[in-house]
């Protein structure tokens, strides 16, 4: 009988109901997301993307183009947390979490943000497909006298496809599309590529300002059923986000008074728990959980009932983990308030606790960069216990299951017996380009006989943000006593610090800038391959102290033993 007739006869037996011949395959539960993307002012754009991918996944669930009129839909048989990316041309991304069980459709309607376009044009570059669109072969556009910028490339192609750094004032996003082209293509990473027209071997680029549409303008999200799961869902995130962002306009307007932080977290954690008494669904549960846990990290207080009732619901497994904006250490704030107390370096019950959720935690996830998440949680508890047995067994896991991770390589090298920066070492050689002025380099010699922080660090780095006040206070103190201070940038230019130092943070003290990032050469044999890194000098030019000794309330003691020659701890 041949495989053609054969199919065909199972195809009749199923049709008959004749399952003893036929195993039955249940349907496939598929999730349908669907809606419409336009831009700020209610139009379809000139070109829409939608992704939908899981977190801690590079890979997408699902993607589509918009239509001409906005609407897009797209299916998946994953399930669980998902995000849902929206982008648009001349339009900042947006990204709506969502919990799919396959069993529904969900219809959004989404307006997306313009770009905030920054003050000023004049240090616009532009990058393209003449160098692979990296950083380090940005090009500066030239200011033309009618007030247009543009630059010239040559091409041996028809075409010339670029991207915009720096002309937007967010920081999220490094690099966008130019508002002039023939033609854009997505560039699978929430943005745009503008492709313009060749001409004889050269293309122009040109930045007009009077095509920039700088008119305010916010997201907007709406649901079609604004009782599903779904909205509720994205208002309780959305809601938490605004919560998070007046912290932190607070933290900036108290820093600029030269105040203490005064931000009542009392009414905020009553409310969560209130809604937390009227949730059912645990996805939502969950999601709240977690919330108290980041109040708790901001400095509120946790109710050592909500603690046990966290740490009984947010199971090592749970769902809720895989939401990549939910750091899984955060359990151990829980621990700490059902402790009652935390003792920072040494074998706390809450520091032990959270160590045997986090090993868990890793045993059963399934996401691998979440599993990597978690064995990074256990590593800042190690390094707080100063335990030699935990960080050697720690350091064995992230070298065999996590062997080509960055955070591993920085591991690698931090606890190398022979490593570069040790404790009464002399200071390894080093030659890095001031920022400001070329022609200067900084070498261990610029700073003989003196006491000097070494500051490794970049805009984009938020642990070197969160350092930005003790190291302000600290040179504020310090430098007339001698203190030199010499931050090492490692963005991807020059204009990112400079715009950076005209915000909130002036760091008055001396720069350098490495191109290149991590993958410089001497940033290699330096050994600098996670940020922020710091290293305290002597005047004898033997290394005096090392990364945690010198963040946090632990910098000023370390400074000021240095300076006054004492020995320390």
């Amino acid at each position: 009988m041949k495989p053609a007739k054969l199919s065909l006869l199972l195809v009749g037996a199923a049709l008959l109901g004749s399952t003893s011949a036929v195993p039955q395959t249940p349907p496939a539960r598929i999730s349908v997301v669907t809606g419409t993307v336009l831009g700020a002012d209610g139009v379809p754009l000139k070109l829409a993307n939608v992704q939908l991918y899981r977190p801690y996944r590079l890979e997408d669930a699902a993607r589509a183009t918009a239509g001409p009129d906005g609407r897009f839909a797209i299916a998946t048989p994953d399930t669980g947390m998902m995000i849902l990316r929206l982008s648009g041309v001349d339009h900042s991304e947006a990204t709506v979490p969502l919990y799919l069980d396959g069993t529904r459709t969900i219809a959004l309607d989404v307006r997306l943000a313009r770009y905030a376009y920054t003050d000023t044009l004049d240090k616009v570059q532009a990058i393209g497909d003449w160098g692979g669109f990296t950083p380090a072969s940005a090009k500066a556009l030239v200011r033309k006298a009618d007030g247009r910028y543009s630059l010239s490339v040559a091409t041996p192609s028809d075409t010339l496809a670029y991207q915009f750094i720096g002309l937007v004032a967010t920081s999220g996003r490094q690099s966008v599309n130019g508002p002039r082209s023939d033609w854009y293509v997505y560039d699978n990473n929430g943005d745009y590529r503008s492709v313009i027209r060749a001409t004889a071997g050269h293309a122009t680029i040109v930045l007009d300002p009077a095509q920039l549409d700088r008119r305010p303008s916010t997201l907007v999200v709406t649901f079609r059923d604004p009782r599903s799961g779904a909205a509720r869902l994205y208002a309780q995130f959305g809601s938490w986000n605004d919560i998070v962002a007046a912290y932190y306009d607070s933290s900036r307007a108290a820093h600029q008074r030269h105040d203490s932080l005064r931000f009542d977290w009392g009414p905020i954690v009553a409310e969560r728990m209130a809604a937390l008494g009227r949730e059912r669904d645990q996805i939502r549960r969950g999601m709240l959980y977690v919330q108290l846990l980041q109040a708790a990290a901001f400095g509120a207080q946790l109710d050592r009932s909500v603690a046990q009732r966290a740490i009984r619901e947010l199971r090592p497994s749970s769902g809720i983990w895989r939401f990549q904006y939910y750091q899984p250490e955060l359990i151990s704030y829980a621990f700490d308030a059902l402790a009652g107390v935390k003792e920072w370096g040494s074998d706390s019950v809450s520091d032990l606790a959270s160590l045997a959720y986090l090993d868990s935690l890793v045993a059963v996830q399934p996401d691998s960069n979440l599993r990597l998440m978690g064995l990074m949680g256990e590593w800042s508890l190690i390094a707080n216990l100063k335990d030699r047995r935990r960080v050697a067994r720690v350091l064995s896991r992230f070298e065999s299951e996590f062997p080509y991770a960055p955070f591993t390589a920085f591991l690698m090298s931090y606890n190398a017996p022979a490593r570069v920066w040790r404790d009464s070492q002399p200071v390894p050689a080093f030659h890095l380009a001031s920022l400001d002025d070329t022609s200067v380099v900084y070498t261990p010699a610029s700073f003989a006989g003196k006491v000097y922080l070494l500051d490794f660090w970049a805009t984009w780095c938020g642990g070197c943000i969160g350092d930005m006040k003790a190291v302000h206070a600290a040179y504020d103190s310090l430098a007339p006593r001698g203190l030199q201070i010499l931050s090492i940038s490692l963005d991807d230019s020059p204009a990112d610090v400079r715009r950076f130092r005209a915000g909130e943070w002036k760091m008055p003290w001396l720069h350098a800038f490495v191109p290149g990032s991590v993958d410089n050469p001497q940033m290699k044999q330096l050994e600098i391959a996670g940020l922020p890194r710091y290293m305290l000098i002597g005047r004898d030019g033997r290394v005096l102290a090392v990364d945690n000794e010198l963040r946090g309330e632990a910098l000023m003691p370390t400074l000021r033993r240095a300076l006054e020659g004492l020995p320390g701890p």
